[in-house]
């Protein structure tokens, strides 16, 4: 399981918790008290995979409007987790241990996404339009461009799924962050947008990382 690759920091301790502890099954644990849940990506076979992941689906909802968003807020942010989720499939090569996790406080709900995969550069390249493409960076902002994968050239109208989250995130105040190889991309602010982002560099990581924390200023009490 890609436990290492996740970023948000309340997260990781959360899954290490969880890992320590012994609870729940390596495919899914979730727990509706303290509104935290993780699912493996390597489910099977197909019939527990789709009951399993729309189990976990709902919880993820729940756990959002729990931390004040609004109903159709966070049926967007688990709508464009369901996309992102996806692309460990389509574009990792590496789907048997990748791992998505949420965590919800009265204040705020975070979802991430990891897998230990050939990264978003390596995927990309696969595609004639972008073999010569060298920049882990560069790849990132691709990525999250809308429909720009390996795919391009086939022509399936096909991107990384990142289209819905932006759209679900208008009027948010969220922190995203993506990271793949040695570059991160950050994103700040209400409504963050691409044209916001910033890139920098660290250690190298394999695989692709996609975070999301929205922040509320207050709960809320209806939905």
């Amino acid at each position: 399981m890609a436990v290492n690759q996740l970023s948000t920091c309340p997260l990781a301790h959360e899954l290490n918790r969880v890992l320590a502890e012994g609870a729940g099954t390596p495919i899914q644990w979730s727990d509706a008290t303290t509104r935290v849940g993780f699912i493996e990506t390597s489910r099977s076979p197909i019939a527990t995979n789709q009951t399993l992941w729309i189990a976990f689906c709902r919880a993820a909802q729940a756990a959002a409007e729990y931390s004040g968003l609004p109903k159709s807020h966070a049926q967007g942010l688990i709508g464009a987790m369901r996309e992102i989720e996806e692309n460990i499939h389509l574009h990792s090569q590496r789907a048997r241990d990748g791992v998505v996790g949420y965590r919800a406080t009265r204040e705020e709900f975070e979802f991430a996404i990891a897998d230990n995969g050939i990264g978003v550069l390596a995927s990309l390249r696969q595609s004639p339009h972008y073999a010569n493409l060298l920049d882990p960076g560069t790849a990132i902002r691709l990525a999250l461009t809308d429909g720009e994968s390996r795919f391009r050239h086939e022509n399936t109208g096909r991107g990384y799924g990142f289209h819905d989250l932006f759209v679900g995130l208008a009027n948010l105040n969220c922190r995203l962050r993506f990271r793949s190889e040695d570059h991160a991309m950050t994103i700040d602010g209400t409504t963050p947008s691409l044209m916001r982002a910033r890139l920098s560099q660290g250690v190298r990581l394999q695989g692709f990382v996609s975070s999301v924390a929205c922040r509320l200023s207050s709960p809320s009490v209806s939905h």
